[in-house]
């Protein structure tokens, strides 16, 4: 495996601009970010940090994207604006939860404000055995979800690389995850976030402390952006000393690496 990531990782570099955009991630000291950007036309990477870009990390909410696709595919939600509830039993409401979360829900809003418990109880009605066959299926990270199936993508067994989310993305996109065209058109749909003249930014989010001491929390940003000519593809993750430091960052960072590159104004 050590040599099948190293062969992986000469390959990109060799199809990588080395522009220097680590400034982006200065006035975090002590820790670390990196960002993958993929160009379909051109098939060429921009790397930011490329070592801690084949490192695996928790997905966090991210995960959405993927278990809304399995949510649909597998039929336990019909379509993406049917109403929804969550197991208040097993997830009974909580101090931190934010007033986004109460309500109605459906995978549309669901998604939108990263409503957790919503998305551990379709885990839980996927099931154990189906949710593993597409994890493994889509090539998702490890493909570990050993740890619980309401809770492997929240800090726990199931780790990807912001490449590895990237080649995700653009497998999602282009439809390469062998299911149907309702299920991508669906969660297509539901991603998009800002819609310009010039092009359509559709991502989501995560975020979650690392340790029992919420003294470490990781930041997540992945996407596409479209255009009329072209589309990318890209995800960054971002360390910080609290999950609320690590919130504001993640799309100004972005945003402000794809117009240093040219691809937005």
């Amino acid at each position: 495996m050590r040599i099948i990531s190293l062969v992986l990782l000469a390959t990109l570099l060799s199809s990588c601009n080395q522009t220097d955009l680590n400034h982006n991630f200065e006035g975090f000291e002590g820790f670390e970010g990196t960002f993958v950007l993929y160009d379909q036309n051109s098939a060429q990477y921009t790397i930011v940090n490329e070592s801690r870009a084949m490192t695996r990390y928790s997905p966090f909410s991210t995960f959405k994207i993927p278990n809304s696709i399995i949510a649909l595919e597998s039929r336990i939600v019909s379509d993406v604006d049917q109403i929804l509830t969550w197991d208040t039993l097993e997830y009974p409401k909580e101090d931190w939860w934010p007033q986004t979360w109460e309500g109605e829900h459906n995978l549309r809003s669901g998604i939108k404000y990263s409503v957790v418990p919503l998305y551990r109880t379709i885990a839980s009605l996927i099931g154990t055995d189906q949710m593993q066959s597409y994890v493994t299926k889509f090539y998702y990270g490890n493909t570990d979800i050993s740890s619980g199936v309401d809770n492997f993508w929240l800090n726990g067994s199931l780790k990807i690389s912001a490449h590895e989310q990237v080649e995700f993305l653009r497998k999602f996109y282009n439809g390469e995850l062998s299911v149907s065209e309702h299920s991508i058109n669906s969660v297509k749909s539901i991603l998009i976030q800002d819609s310009e003249e010039s092009y359509s930014l559709s991502y989501k989010t995560g975020a979650g402390s690392t340790n029992i001491e919420k003294t470490e929390a990781l930041g997540w940003l992945v996407g596409i952006l479209e255009k009329k000519d072209n589309i990318y593809y890209f995800a960054m993750n971002i360390e910080g000393k609290s999950f609320e430091e690590v919130l504001t960052p993640r799309l100004r960072i972005t945003k402000t690496i794809l117009r240093e590159v040219g691809i937005i104004s």
